[in-house]
C-alpha cells in the first residue's frame, strides 16, 4: 500500500542484505551507497556505510533510529515521547494527528504493558530526496486484550534536524494471519 508517493516517484530500494551493495543506483547522489539495515524480533540493526556518507550523516541509519525509538517508545507506554514522534502533517487511514493520538492514547490506558516488535524492515526513497523515506515492515504487538500481525508502510521526514511520521497505513498480512489475530484477541484491531 502506497503511502502518499506518487506512483512515478522512480522508487529504489535499500534492501535489508548486508553485502552492501548499491541497491539505490548510481543517480542517487545522497544515498550514493545504501546503508543497510537488517532487524530481527530485537531491532538489531547492521548498518554498511561508504566513506562518502558518515553513520551521523546516514539519513537511513538516522531514520531508522527513529523508527526504533517509536517502537520503544511504543512499547514503554510513554506516550508523551510516543506523540512526539507524529508531524503536525501525520495523517493515517483519513484520521489527523490529534484524532490518532486521542485513539492511541485511549489504548495505552487500557492496557498494562504492551510488547511491539518489527521486523523486514525495508527502506524506500525517492531518488534525490534524502529528507523523505518510507519504510515497510512487519509489526507483531502483543498484549494482555490480544495479539496482532500486519504489515505497515510509514513515511518519515526530516524536518528541523530530527525525524518525524507523516503517513502510516496497515495491512494485514494474509487472511491465515487475520483469522488468528481475531482469535487470539476476540476481535480485529488490538494494536492499531
Amino acid at each position: 500500500m502506497n503511502v502518499g508517493w506518487p506512483a512515478s516517484a522512480g522508487w529504489r530500494i535499500a534492501r535489508s542484505l548486508a553485502l552492501g551493495i548499491n541497491l539505490l543506483g548510481a543517480g542517487s547522489a545522497v544515498l550514493s551507497v545504501a546503508s543497510v539495515v537488517v532487524t530481527s524480533a530485537v531491532a538489531q540493526s547492521i548498518t554498511v556505510a561508504t566513506p562518502s556518507i558518515s553513520a551521523s550523516q546516514d539519513p537511513v541509519r538516522q531514520a531508522s533510529d527513529a523508527l526504533m525509538q517509536w517502537r520503544r517508545d511504543w512499547e514503554n507506554r510513554d506516550f508523551e515521547r510516543f506523540s512526539a514522534h507524529y508531524a503536525e502533517a501525520f495523517q493515517s487511514t483519513g484520521l489527523d494527528r490529534a484524532t490518532y493520538l486521542e485513539r492511541k492514547r485511549g489504548i495505552f490506558e487500557k492496557r498494562p504493558w504492551q510488547r511491539i516488535r518489527i521486523s523486514e524492515i525495508l527502506w524506500l526513497a525517492a531518488q534525490g530526496t534524502p529528507e523523505a523515506l518510507t519504510v515497510r515492515f512487519v509489526q507483531e504487538y502483543d498484549s494482555p486484550q490480544g495479539s496482532d500481525r500486519s504489515r505497515k508502510e510509514q513515511r518519515w521526514i526530516r524536518a528541523n534536524q530530527r525525524w518525524q511520521l507523516v503517513a502510516e497505513a496497515e495491512v494485514v498480512l494474509t487472511e491465515t494471519d487475520a483469522g488468528r489475530a481475531r482469535t487470539k484477541s476476540g476481535a480485529g484491531g488490538i494494536g492499531k
